[in-house]
């Protein structure tokens, strides 16, 4: 029995093409200030093999989320394709930024490479120092919880009262009292003097006369 082939049993055009291109190298590159210069790391990106049109590079501080020129080569990024960078701290403002960078590279299925620290993430070793990276950064998540614990309970035991302050104390109760159950002062005035609010008068009066 023959079997035609037909066009609807080929798998389309533009998924061969994307799973027989050759990956393509994209490169960042950053600097933080405008006296500052990029041309070293651009020269190393381009020794590594990324061509000239590749290279996306700002003078901009690592600390600031919005990055055009990055997010611009994170768009340009194809699956297969590498992320080239001259080092970690160029790409990344915290570990857990660079760990957040590194799967949403996964998930699209675009592999990075750190010229530097010689990361490779489709290498055993290059897996292995991220894996140990996300450890470092649990750990100091789990350090800076342990010593605010440790300094709350201190700060405690020495007297140290946390929480919202009251803005009238139990002592401006009985005269604010006074006023207003006796001497007959609308809550509002009594609020315009002790400067808060009619609510905050109506709150701590309720407060002080369930006490009383």
């Amino acid at each position: 029995m023959l079997y035609f082939l037909q066009i609807s049993d080929l798998p389309p055009m533009t998924k061969i093409k994307e799973e027989n291109r050759e990956p393509t190298y994209i490169g960042y590159a950053r600097v933080s200030t405008a006296e500052q210069s990029v041309q070293m790391q651009i020269d190393a990106l381009l020794k590594f093999g990324v061509k000239k049109k590749d290279i996306y590079h700002e003078n901009m501080s690592g600390v600031k989320k919005n990055r055009p020129q990055l997010q611009a080569a994170m768009r340009r990024l194809r699956k297969g394709d590498v992320l080239v960078v001259w080092k970690l701290d160029r790409v990344a403002r915290s570990i857990n930024n660079l760990l957040e960078l590194m799967k949403d590279l996964e998930d699209r299925g675009i592999k990075f490479r750190s010229i530097t620290e010689g990361v490779e993430t489709e290498t055993p070793t290059g897996r292995l120092i991220l894996v140990v990276m996300g450890a470092l950064a649990q750990f100091e998540r789990d350090l800076i919880v342990e010593r605010t614990r440790a300094g709350v309970a201190a700060a405690k035991e020495r007297g140290v009262k946390f929480g919202a302050k009251k803005t009238l104390s139990d002592d401006h109760m009985p005269k604010i009292w006074k006023m207003v159950r006796e001497e007959g002062i609308s809550q509002k005035e009594v609020a315009k003097k002790y400067k808060v609010s009619a609510q905050t008068i109506w709150r701590r009066l309720k407060e002080y006369e369930s006490n009383k």
